[in-house]
């Protein structure tokens, strides 16, 4: 009789695990909206080697994640949640192991859980691990490509395989531990909160995506940047003076339709992005809306802005203020109403305008304006939820907030939001200039004739081999390859 019952069907974990499910197949489609987006806003020699990239990079992400991510993020670690008793600890990093097994279910109440996740089952009970793991892997996926669109067009295709493979193992998995994790550092110290990942995704992808672009340097062309003297290490011959490129000729977006409806693609994405980060469903069709109206103002904001940072506005301008309120709701969607929603995503494509405008002053170059997009706007959102979450939201009261002063969460969630800045700063550019020089020598132990002359300091010597090791050469870079996919 006993058995018999627990074999009855329960109707709220189907419905809750058939809707991450869901969930996560929008959040996977963002991938094709990534892949117009970066296409449509670069040239269109690049459009193959574009393309190759945002596929190869959700085949990196899912393997990557699978042997190490997912554990390493959000697996039990020192501490489970098997006791009775609820204790708190600090835990800075979750399951070491070598990938998992999925068990197969044995009845229809069988949620399927391995061994070494019984904190996760805890905080996300009525849902199976096999959900979970899908949903979770599309945002690891998301948190790379968010790289590629800042630094297309000029990086090594493996350059960039291998940094995203250490991205979505290592350095993503290490944030989403701290801050959804339930014993994550940041979440019980701080009572940092980051509702769908204005942090955890974007402003870690948003980080990782600014060292590479600094690095690299920018595309021939752009800032009257000629790449041959850092690449060629100096080795130019007379016969071979650097030439000025037209900025216009290898910067003008080649076309804006793809970029149209890739920004449309990722806003329908994002419904399932924040609307699955939920683990209460009588609060998906709030947390859907609210992500919708910040689109919406963000966009409408880009407009009236840019005639007076920018000058005239441009259709790029459009599309990544939609991006950038969608980003700054990511945080707080599940926390805010539809008029506080519509004031973060106001803000929000301010932010990106503004963003886009300090980038060039400082002359980094983004093509995709990921980086304004991403990290920028990312950090708005982690510091509204502090200025603007309602206790209203029980979402919001999961966990409650110190004091329930919004001005004492707003300073913990900036302080947590530069940490995880900080820590993915320093660990991308070791992350990176360590694929560069293993790439340089790799190649340079097939020329064992060449000679390299290298002036300046230490730091300077580091960076133009790893950044020779990490872009395309001068004459890929002209017909638009990545050293592994050509043109059509």
């Amino acid at each position: 009789m006993e058995a018999a019952i627990a074999q009855v069907p329960n109707t709220k974990q189907e419905l809750s695990s058939i809707w991450l499910l869901i969930a996560g197949a929008l959040v996977f489609f963002m991938n094709a909206g990534f892949a117009l987006l970066e296409t449509g806003f670069c040239r269109y020699n690049n459009a193959t080697n574009v393309l190759a990239k945002n596929l190869v990079v959700f085949c990196v992400a899912t393997l990557a994640f699978w042997l190490f991510g997912f554990g390493f993020m959000l697996g039990d670690g020192y501490y489970n949640c098997s006791g009775e008793v609820e204790q708190k600890f600090l835990s800075f990093f979750g399951r070491i192991g070598f990938a998992f097994q999925l068990p197969f279910p044995q009845h229809s109440n069988d949620l399927a859980f391995p061994n070494g996740f019984t904190c996760l089952q805890a905080d996300w009970a009525n849902h199976s691990f096999a959900s979970l793991f899908f949903f979770q892997l599309v945002f690891a996926g998301t948190a790379a490509t968010i790289v590629s669109g800042a630094v297309v067009e000029r990086v090594k295709f493996w350059a960039f395989f291998l940094f995203s493979f250490f991205l979505v193992g290592i350095l993503y998995p290490l944030s989403g531990h701290w801050i959804w994790s339930h014993y994550g550092w940041l979440k019980q110290a701080l009572l940092f909160r980051d509702f769908a990942g204005s942090t955890v995704v974007h402003t870690v992808g948003g980080t990782a995506a600014l060292v590479g672009a600094w690095l690299l340097k920018p595309r021939w062309g752009r800032f009257n940047y000629d790449p041959r003297p850092d690449i060629e290490l100096n080795q130019l011959s007379e016969q071979e003076p650097p030439t000025n490129i037209s900025e216009e000729a290898f910067t003008r977006p080649s076309n804006l339709g793809y970029a149209t409806l890739g920004c449309l693609i990722l806003w329908l994405g994002w419904l399932g992005f924040n609307g699955g980060s939920t683990t209460n469903l009588e609060y998906v069709p709030h947390i859907i809306a609210t992500t919708t109206i910040a689109g919406a103002t963000g966009g409408t904001m880009a407009i009236i802005c840019s005639p007076a940072i920018v000058g005239k506005p441009s259709l790029s301008s459009i599309i990544n203020g939609i991006l950038g309120g969608l980003v700054g709701i990511t945080a707080s969607s599940a926390y805010v109403d539809m008029t506080r929603g519509a004031f973060i995503g106001f803000i929000s494509g301010f932010v990106v305008i503004l963003g886009g405008k300090v980038l060039e002053k400082l002359k980094i170059d983004d093509p995709a304006g990921a980086i304004p997009v991403h990290l920028f706007c990312g950090g708005w959102g982690t510091i509204a939820v502090g200025l603007f979450s309602q206790p209203e939201s029980l979402v919001y009261n999961t966990q409650p907030f110190f004091h329930n002063n919004p001005f004492i969460q707003t300073g913990y969630q900036l302080l947590g939001w530069l940490i995880v800045c900080g820590v993915t700063l320093i660990t991308s550019l070791i992350v990176w200039i360590s694929v560069g020089l293993f790439l340089y020598g790799w190649e340079h132990s097939m020329k064992q004739n060449q000679s390299i002359m290298l002036k300046g300091n230490w730091w300077e010597k580091i960076t133009k081999l790893a950044r020779k090791g990490i872009r395309v050469s001068s004459k890929e870079e002209k017909v638009g390859s990545d050293g592994f996919f050509y043109k059509l």
